[in-house]
């Protein structure tokens, strides 16, 4: 392990730990809500992106945050984040509620050092805890993905992979994305922004979920993993507004690859190790209500 590598690991506890927990009568309720991603757009899974909005409105929040980067909001590299965000950005937009990008990312070079350090019993024994999460995903047969995903089994299976063979500050936590530091900056975010909020509403990747429980409960904010509140509506077109933001962010990523606009280095690798061009490709298809 490098010196930069051991650095990254020690930083983020003495920088990014833990606030005061706030009092029982000032703290919010915060709702955590997990995506899918580009599987909203699955039918079999009836978990679509309508849904997801339903979800989210159902909850009546007054703040909902997203899994876009504060630097990268309305910005050339917003594209790299799941689409979903944009979508709950104009959702909350349309419904007179505040939206907050909440989401981090470390610097990927030192992400791609950790990948190569990490050692292989590690990876090994996460893979096939993860194969395990995907049969169950892949089983599925109810009304809705939902239901499963949100589930406390499912949510122990990915808690323990994070927390018991990954572990916080080791070299598989890096080469997660910094994944302790990552959540810790996600719930820092997303309370920063919270001013008088009273329903706070946070979606994201549903890897993340139980990661931000054990993050706000850190906080003395016992945050709820709330049941299924719609009913699944399928596949359907989203708004204009929506459309054209992907499509805005489609184009600027087809031009930091293709070098017409310029970025740091780490952005666009970020970019270029994605698969955000084909995830806003699918997602501009199924929103216009195009044949698939």
């Amino acid at each position: 392990m490098t010196i930069t590598l051991q650095v990254l690991l020690t930083i983020g506890a003495a920088v990014w730990g833990p606030q005061a927990p706030p009092s029982r009568a000032s703290a919010p309720a915060v709702f955590l809500v997990g995506s899918f991603h580009n599987n909203h757009f699955q039918e079999r899974f009836h978990y679509s992106m309508d849904d997801l909005r339903a979800q989210v409105l159902a909850l009546d929040p007054d703040l909902v945050c997203g899994e876009i980067a504060p630097e990268a909001y309305r910005q050339p590299l917003e594209g790299y984040f799941p689409p979903e965000a944009v979508l709950l950005d104009e959702v909350a937009r349309e419904g007179g509620t505040r939206f907050a990008p909440m989401d981090w990312r470390m610097d990927t070079a030192k992400q791609i050092e950790a990948e190569a350090a990490e050692p292989p019993a590690v990876r090994e024994r996460a893979a096939a805890h993860g194969a395990k999460l995907m049969n169950g995903i892949g089983g599925f047969a109810g009304a809705s993905i939902y239901d499963h995903l949100h589930a406390e089994e499912t949510l122990s299976i990915i808690d323990v992979m994070y927390e018991q063979i990954k572990g916080e500050n080791t070299v598989s936590d890096v080469a997660a994305g910094s994944w302790h530091e990552r959540n810790r900056r996600m719930a820092a975010n997303c309370l920063a922004a919270a001013g008088n909020a009273r329903r706070i509403v946070m979606v994201a990747g549903i890897d993340h979920v139980p990661q931000l429980r054990r993050q706000f409960r850190a906080r003395g904010i016992e945050a709820q993993v709330p049941a299924r509140r719609f009913t699944p509506a399928g596949q359907g077109p989203v708004s204009a507004a929506i459309l054209a933001r992907w499509r805005r962010n489609l184009d600027n990523l087809r031009g930091i690859v293709a070098g017409r606009i310029p970025v740091s280095p780490d952005a666009l690798l970020k970019v270029q190790r994605s698969r955000r061009i084909q995830d806003l490709e699918e997602a501009i298809r199924v929103g216009s209500g195009a044949p698939r």
